[in-house]
């Protein structure tokens, strides 16, 4: 399983993986609350639960060309999907917006991708 976790990730869409990521980024931005008053003689205070979180995870990857729901989720009006990306040793859940996306050459019978999804509500990491 470790050579799943550096190299390949799944990408589940509708109760089927759809593609597979071979190069990924995340990203996880807590927006703090500050609650920082007159009275705390200039120190910065905050609420320690985040006010807003978004999590983003861009992904290159390859999905088989007779699948077209990448494609199909990209030009639709309604770019939200629950998406499950499986790490190997965890996943990560959440409905998520397709905010960018495009193809590249065709490789071994497979449709080369880039993608960003962003969060639309809560996400969950869990283990595998």
């Amino acid at each position: 399983m470790a050579e799943q976790l550096g190299r390949k990730v799944t990408i589940s869409i509708g109760g089927a993986i759809r593609a597979t990521a071979r190069s990924k980024n995340l990203s996880i931005n807590n927006e703090m609350v500050d609650v920082t008053s007159d009275g705390d003689d200039g120190i910065q205070r905050f609420i320690t639960e985040p006010g807003q979180k978004a999590v983003e995870i861009t992904v290159s990857g390859m999905f088989d060309t007779d699948d077209e729901t990448l494609p199909e989720l990209a030009l639709s009006n309604d770019v939200s999907t629950e998406i499950i990306l499986d790490y190997g040793t965890y996943t990560i859940t959440g409905t998520f917006v397709m905010p960018s996306y495009s193809e590249g050459k065709e490789y071994n019978d497979a449709q080369t991708f880039d993608a960003t999804f962003s969060s639309s509500g809560a996400v969950v990491k869990a283990a595998t």
